[in-house]
This record gives structure tokens, C-alpha cells and sequence, in this order.
């Protein structure tokens, strides 16, 4: 017999049974025997429930697995407290130097310094013989120019360049010839200009340049120009200046042109004449005379723009006149 709480013998509860609430029936398949479960139902072999076992923790091996507890931090209660320490925010070997006294730093990682390169050495050994050199060069210099006068590969040999003929200073280049000459053409004075040029120590040579114009009021004014260049021989000359001035003014021929000789004036002399005609009216007369005597060459032009006929012939004896001049006023 049974009571409420009691189930049959077996494990069966009659279903049909008013005394067992549905909590007390037991679900489906209770007390069904393991080795009748379905070995394809995840498990069915299993039995019985047994008490839990918490399987080992990753720290742990073996049964008897103990819980892990956290060591007391130095907040927590129950810590030992610890005396107070401040950390050193840099490495010991970045502390300050004691009073009096350096101490650098000591690295104690990475490779060790590379020595100097050898070729440094080469380099300042290129630098300091330049430095000798220059110097050396300095020294020179400064001695040749105390005994420039004795000393000099240069030398001072008058002879080489010397003539019939000197340079003399303080002389004006215009003075040394006439320019009221250009008055017979036009009396206006308009521009003058010139240049002198003392020879050097060492190679002689100097020079004169003088250039004059007259120029008359109007718009068809006659004018009137005269050129004179003097050069005198140097020591490296292998070309005369008259031999230069020849070549240029007589190499154009023809119906405009002449040129030919000068004699009874100095070792050598030419003359070159050209005329421009525009229209039928000749307006443009040009006549240059040059010389060479010894160490001086004597060049004079005299050009003249007039709408009236010139006497070619009384321009050329003009000119002629001038280099006589100027080679009267520097003979020696």
C-alpha cells in the first residue's frame, strides 16, 4: 500500500493515481536502466548524476584543485606595509654627477666607437701642405717685389724698346699737332678730346690719342674732324702699329679709293684718301696719312662733310704736315 508520497515498487505511478500531484510523477524514461539508453542520443551512456567536480585550473595540476587568490596589494588590509621608496625615473647611469666632480655617461649596450678613419689623416695632410705652399708663394712675391728692379725675370731693358723717339709726360696729345688746320673747311670748334698713356717699366710702349671737330651752324653745315694716333714701340712687338693701320686702310680699291706712298717722311709712309658721293653732289671726303720712324708710328685723318667740291689734294698735304708735327715735337 501507498501513501501520497510513496511510489509503487518498480517506480511506476499509475497515472490514473488522484493522490500523486504532476510534481511527484516522474518525466519519461526515469529509471530507465543505462545499459538500455541509445548509444546515438549525445551522452545516453551516462548515468546517474554525481556530486560536481570544478576541473583543474591552468595553474594547477593533479586532483585537489585549490581556488587562485589574489597576493594582498599594498592598499589592500591585512598587507604588510612597506616603507616608501621612490623609483628613479632614469637609469643609473644618466644620474647627476656629484658635486666637483664630471662623470660622463658609460653606455652599457651597443657596439663599441669606431676609431678615427686613417684618411682624416691624409686630409690634413693635404691641408697643411697647401697652407705651406700658399705661404711659400706669399714669401716669393713679397721678395720680388723688393728686388723687382734687380730681381725681375722681366728686367728692365730700355734698349729693347728704346728709338729716336721718347714718350714725354705732361704732354698733351692735341698739342702736337695744329687744329686751326680744320678751319679752312669749318670755324666752328664743337668737341675735343684726348688721351695720353705712359709706357711701362718693364716693356716700354705709351701712347697719344686726340680727336677734334668743327661744326657749323645749320642744317646743311659743313664740318670738319681730325684724328691722330701715336704709338710707340714695346718689347714684345712683333707687328708695328703702321704695319697694322697699312694693311686696314689700303685693302679697298676702286673708283672712290686711292692710296699709294709718301716720301722725305720718316723711314716709311702711306696715304689712303675715299670719297662718298650721294646723288650726283660729292659731300664726304676722308684723307689718312701714317709714318713709321724707329720706335714711333704717326697717324693722322682729317674727314670732311661739305655740299661743296674739296680740293683732295690740299686735305692730303694737311695731314702730311700734321704727322711731321708731331714727329718733330717727340724726337729726342
Amino acid at each position: 500500500m501507498t501513501g501520497p508520497n510513496q511510489q509503487p515498487p518498480g517506480g511506476g505511478v499509475p497515472p490514473s493515481d488522484p493522490t500523486v500531484a504532476w510534481w511527484e510523477r516522474p518525466g519519461e524514461g526515469a529509471g530507465q536502466n543505462p545499459a538500455l539508453a541509445d548509444p546515438t542520443v549525445l551522452r545516453g551512456n551516462l548515468g546517474p548524476p554525481g556530486p560536481y567536480t570544478a576541473p583543474p585550473t591552468p595553474y594547477q595540476s593533479g586532483a585537489n584543485p585549490q581556488p587562485y587568490t589574489a597576493p594582498p596589494g599594498p592598499y589592500q588590509s591585512g598587507a604588510q606595509p612597506q616603507p616608501f621608496a621612490q623609483q628613479q625615473p632614469f637609469p643609473q647611469q644618466y644620474a647627476h654627477p656629484q658635486a666637483g666632480a664630471y662623470q660622463a655617461p658609460q653606455p652599457q649596450w651597443g657596439a663599441p666607437p669606431r676609431p678615427p678613419s686613417s684618411g682624416n689623416k691624409a686630409v690634413w695632410w693635404i691641408v697643411g701642405g697647401a697652407i705651406v705652399g700658399v705661404g711659400a708663394l706669399v714669401i716669393g712675391l713679397i721678395a720680388f717685389t723688393a728686388n723687382k728692379v734687380d730681381d725681375s725675370p722681366f728686367g728692365t731693358d730700355p734698349d729693347a724698346w728704346a728709338g729716336s723717339y721718347v714718350f714725354k709726360d705732361g704732354k698733351n696729345a692735341c698739342d702736337l699737332v695744329d687744329l686751326t688746320v680744320l678751319n679752312q673747311w669749318s670755324s666752328t670748334r664743337e668737341t675735343t678730346t684726348h688721351t695720353e698713356r705712359g709706357p711701362s717699366e718693364y716693356i716700354g710702349g705709351g701712347s697719344y690719342d686726340c680727336d677734334a671737330k668743327n661744326q657749323e651752324p645749320g642744317r646743311n653745315a659743313n664740318d670738319a674732324s681730325l684724328g691722330l694716333e701715336v704709338e710707340f714701340k714695346t718689347k714684345s712687338e712683333t707687328e708695328s702699329d703702321y704695319a697694322r693701320w697699312k694693311g686696314y686702310d689700303t685693302k679697298t680699291t676702286g673708283k672712290d679709293y686711292d692710296h699709294g706712298p709718301v716720301t722725305g717722311l720718316g723711314t716709311e709712309a702711306y696715304y689712303s684718301s675715299e670719297q662718298h658721293t650721294y646723288g650726283s653732289i660729292p659731300s664726304d671726303y676722308s684723307v689718312v696719312v701714317a709714318a713709321h720712324d724707329s720706335n714711333i708710328s704717326v697717324k693722322v685723318e682729317i674727314e670732311v662733310s661739305t655740299m661743296r667740291t674739296v680740293d683732295k689734294a690740299a686735305m692730303r698735304t694737311a695731314a702730311e704736315n700734321q704727322v711731321r708735327k708731331v714727329l718733330a715735337a717727340l724726337k729726342k
